[in-house]
Formats: structure tokens, sequence, C-alpha cells
């Protein structure tokens, strides 16, 4: 459980301070109280308080108990892969004593393991198999909020909304079908203040993408998702500095940085597609000849049917791809647009077509980059600012350094690893 060390303390006094500025039936936080903790953290409390949860009264209600548990349980799709869960998150890898809890869909907790200790103290709080932890029930948490925003969170100590959890810190994130992409349920890892930091948080977001990997196994062998075989998306990857590469059909391609730099206008242009014209503008800044440029689109037509059959191909002018193609560039792009700053930056890795000098290239790239930098910046994801300042693009950014050694606690290991870096001589 959570100490009393400074962290908690302040996160205590930030909490109590939030409280007392929302006062009940406000339609919004009185001025000031946003900005005393994470922005993640005060959006999920207001969430919970405008469900009138009390802070002080609220507890995970029990909503599923004896055969009913056992039945959910037995038909639940992680019920399969909870040895690997266990494996991973239950050997103590951080030193510590730790809880693993596995929910569903909903929030309702199915399994909870771990120390003996640990699972006595936490029962006193509702946190036991069969209760709802979803943040409509329970209010601020860390296995309630990952479902709420579908993507991994940490909850520390005194962020959490609920009184009786302010002395437990968790980190969770939902777990994905492989097959259909909805939210399965979700791990968590609950404890001392060391289940709040961001190495915990890594280490549920690695077990859940081993449980996802041994899920898309099974699917696979049920015939369930595409083995990059016939039937299965056309995938390009584009970013990362290396040789862009469509994957269709069941063979890899690697593609002429040309034809790369066509793809990606065709990708992210204008949905009714492209004149020979505007392409060559887009392709150099001095023009290419019309003519070039229909034969480099009927060179590239060749190619997708070589490589993906009639799953992909170009239409006549105005040009435009036809058939389904996801890409890595889409990916950071819907990131971006849906405020997952997160998953932007797990999708971004590196720059888009580093070698091309095309403008139209050269405005996409930038704009991923600034996008990113922008949503790391300005939201709330401590978590994704942090791996962003891993980045080509962050490492030697001044301003993720300085808001990162803002909102990192002394202590964190985050801000050990942007205070070394800084201290490093440029070049």
């Amino acid at each position: 459980m959570g100490g009393r060390g400074a962290v908690h303390e302040g996160l205590l006094a930030a909490r109590e301070h939030w409280l007392a500025s929302c006062a009940p039936g406000a339609v919004a936080p009185a001025p000031g109280a946003r900005g005393v903790v994470r922005e993640v953290v005060s959006e999920s409390w207001w969430r919970s308080r405008s469900t009138g949860l009390d802070p002080d009264d609220v507890l995970a209600p029990l909503t599923a108990q004896g055969a009913e548990l056992r039945e959910r349980r037995a038909v639940h799709p992680l019920a399969p892969v909870l040895p690997t869960a266990r494996r991973l998150l239950l050997a103590e890898p951080l030193g510590v004593p730790v809880l693993m809890a596995v929910g569903d869909a909903d929030g309702t907790l199915l399994w909870v393991e771990g120390d003996p200790g640990l699972r006595r103290a936490a029962e006193a709080m509702s946190f036991l198999p069969g209760a709802r932890w979803s943040e409509d029930a329970a209010g601020t948490n860390a296995p309630g909020t990952a479902l709420a925003l579908a993507r991994p969170v940490r909850v520390r100590s005194g962020e959490h909304y609920a009184t009786a959890a302010t002395r437990w810190s968790c980190s969770a994130a939902p777990v994905h079908d492989p097959a259909t992409g909805r939210v399965l349920g979700v791990l968590d890892l609950t404890g001392g203040d060391d289940l709040g930091r961001e190495r915990a948080l890594a280490l549920v977001r690695a077990a859940v993408g081993a449980v996802e990997g041994e899920l898309r196994v099974a699917a696979l062998r049920r015939g369930l998702v595409g083995a990059g075989g016939a039937g299965a998306p056309a995938r390009l990857r584009l970013l990362g500095g290396g040789e862009a590469v469509l994957r269709a059909g069941g063979r890899e391609r690697g593609l002429s940085l040309r034809h790369a730099e066509l793809l990606t206008l065709l990708l992210t242009g204008p949905a009714d597609g492209w004149s020979a014209g505007a392409l060559a503008g887009a392709l150099d800044e001095r023009g290419l000849a019309t003519v070039s440029v229909r034969a480099e689109v009927h060179r590239l037509r060749a190619v997708l049917t070589g490589c993906a059959g009639g799953a992909l191909s170009l239409s006549p002018s105005p040009y435009r791809l036809t058939g389904e193609l996801s890409c890595d560039v889409l990916d950071v792009r819907r990131a971006l647009r849906e405020g997952r700053a997160g998953d932007a930056v797990d999708a971004w890795t590196g720059d888009l077509l580093p070698a091309s000098d095309a403008p139209g290239v050269r405005e996409v790239r930038e704009e991923l980059v600034v996008g990113l930098r922008t949503a790391v910046l300005e939201g709330g994801d401590d978590d994704a600012l942090l791996r962003f300042s891993r980045t080509g693009a962050g490492r030697d950014d001044p301003h993720v350094a300085a808001e990162l050694l803002r909102r990192l606690a002394p202590g964190e290991p985050g801000r050990g690893e942007v205070l070394a870096r800084a201290a490093r001589p440029a070049g």
C-alpha cells in the first residue's frame, strides 16, 4: 500500500483542493481547480463527480458472486491466457508485493490474485472478484479509467476518487480482441506506490501485448484472423526511415521512393483524387511533366496488381487508391484525431520517408511531428510525453524536457532519465 511520502501527501492535498473547489451541483470545476492535478485525473474526477458519486462513501459494488461469477469466468475469453498474465505480472518483477486483477469489459473484476496480505487488505475497499470497478461505479481508478479511455492508465494514491482507495496505486491497460478490435477486458497491477509508476505501467502494457499475441495465435488456429495471406488486409509501412514495404497476399515487397511518395499522397490527399498536374506539383516543387507522372502511376498500378492481385489498384484520373490498405501514417493520424496521444506515439516509429524532398510528403511529415508534439505537450498523458522524449523528434526538444521535469515527481525513473539526457554534452 502507498506510503506517506511527500508525493503521496501532495496528491492527497491536490485531491482535497479539487474536491473542495467542485461543489455538488456545479457544472464545472471552480477557476483554478483543474490545474492542481494531471489532466487525465482531473477529467476522470469530474466524470466521477458528475455521476453523483460521493468520494467518502463510494465503494465498488459486488455484482457477481457464487455460480454467476464462476460462469462468467468459465466463458470469458481471457480465461485461457491467465497463465501468461500470471507469469508476467505475479513473479514480482518489480521487487514488491503485488496484486494482479483481470476484469471484463464492463469493469467487473473476475480474478484478483497475488500477495495474500495485500488481498486481505484490498477486500476492505471491495477490490475483490465480482466487484465492479468501472469508473461510473467506483470513480477514478486504473482499471476503470483504462476502460473508459480505452488506453493504458496509471493512478497513484491520492489520484483515486474514492477515499477508501487513496492508499493504493495501480496501473492498468485494456485487452483487445485481435479479430475484431473490441475491448475484451483489462489487466491491472495494484499495490503500493511502485504500482502507480511508469515502470509498472510498462510491465502491464507488455503483458497485454503478450496476452493479445496469444489470443491472436489461438484465433489463427481457428481461422478467425488473417495471417497476412490471401484475404488479409494489405498493410503499408512508411514510417521509420527504412525502405517502404507493402505487405499483401502473403508477400512483402519493398517500394521505390517514388512509389512510396505516390502512395503517401494517395492515402493522405483529397478524397476525390489527384489530377496528374496536382500530383506533379506535390512530387516536385519544380514540377514534373504530367507524362512522367502518368508513367509512374502506371508502374505503381502494376506493382499493386502484382503484390495484391485485384485487392488494390489505382483508378484512372483523377487518381485514387481502390481497395483496403492500412498504413502506419493513417494509424498516427487517426490516433491524433481521436485524442489518443499515447497510441499516436506508439504508432509513430520515426519520420515519414526522410529521404523524400517531395513537397506533399514534407507537408505530411511535418504535420505528423507537429501533431504529435502538440498532443503530448498539451495533453495529460505523462507516459506518452516521456515516450515521445525518447524519439528522434523529442529527444533534444527543450520544451519537452522542461514539461517532463514539471510533471514528474522527484524520484520517478522518468525524471532521472530526462535529467541525465539533458546533462549529456550536445553533439
